[in-house]
């Protein structure tokens, strides 16, 4: 008498190979959906789903693994695997570290998805993505006066609100562009309720200054900020410190 063992060993290996492709694509398919909502459908319901789907997948570098996108800037290169043990959030703090964003499946084109520099630092502070939540923005001493005319709350910004790496990060590229020894201040705008992180930029600082340039140099710094954050260009006054 004579049992083919391993016939029925392939047979069960192929079936779980198979069973366990089929439940991986079925998975992609939902984080692929979520991934193509429009914008204006990410809603707070949306957000909720992300963030459940995003936790269960694993994620390995992928072979080109760094690439910059037509705005120059930089991402590392993810892709969905199930065979690693790397979960979104293992590879936060390397791109917090070196002023990167993670792309999933990208190239200077196109990509699945992105998370910028600002989106990453989001969920180092809140545990979420796109969390839309601001807790402990000022330290130190706060002072009530008048800004540009307006009754404004005015102190500086909480490591917990502004990390040093974003602080380094945004540091660094006004460099690039000449602007070294920047001063900023949190504001509070008491008639708008309004929370602005602000810098003291002005057009004066520039040699040929336009509205497209400030407009460009305000585009990249909240790509290093949480997208729910306010950041404006103002001429400061004696509350405005050192970046």
């Amino acid at each position: 008498f004579y049992t083919n063992n391993m016939g029925i060993f392939n047979i069960f290996k192929k079936k779980t190979l198979i069973e366990n492709t089929i439940k991986e694509n079925k998975e992609f398919k939902n984080i692929e959906l979520l991934f193509k909502t429009p914008l204006n459908d990410r809603n707070e319901h949306w957000i909720k789903d992300f963030n459940t789907s995003i936790k269960q997948y694993n994620f390995s570098k992928n072979n080109i693994e760094f690439f910059e996108d037509t705005k120059g800037m930089n991402y590392l290169n993810l892709s969905l695997d199930s065979n690693a043990n790397n979960k979104i959030w293992d590879f936060i703090n390397f791109c917090l570290e070196n002023g990167v964003g993670i792309s999933i499946n990208g190239s200077k084109q196109e990509s699945d998805w992105i998370f910028t520099f600002g989106e990453l630092l989001d969920y180092q502070i809140n545990g979420t993505f796109y969390s839309n939540e601001i807790s402990k923005p000022f330290t130190g001493q706060v002072i009530d006066r008048y800004l540009n005319g307006e009754q404004a709350t005015i102190g500086q910004p909480s490591t917990e609100y502004f990390p040093d790496y974003a602080r380094s990060q945004i540091k660094n590229f006004l460099a690039t562009f000449g602007l070294e020894n920047i001063k900023i201040a949190l504001v509070w705008w008491r008639e708008s309720n309004r929370l602005t992180l602000a810098f003291e930029i002005i057009p004066e600082m520039f040699k040929n200054s336009t509205n497209d340039l400030l407009n460009s140099l305000l585009h990249f710094i909240k790509w290093y900020l949480p997208n729910h954050y306010d950041v404006i260009f103002i001429e400061g006054n004696e509350d405005f410190k050192e970046l």
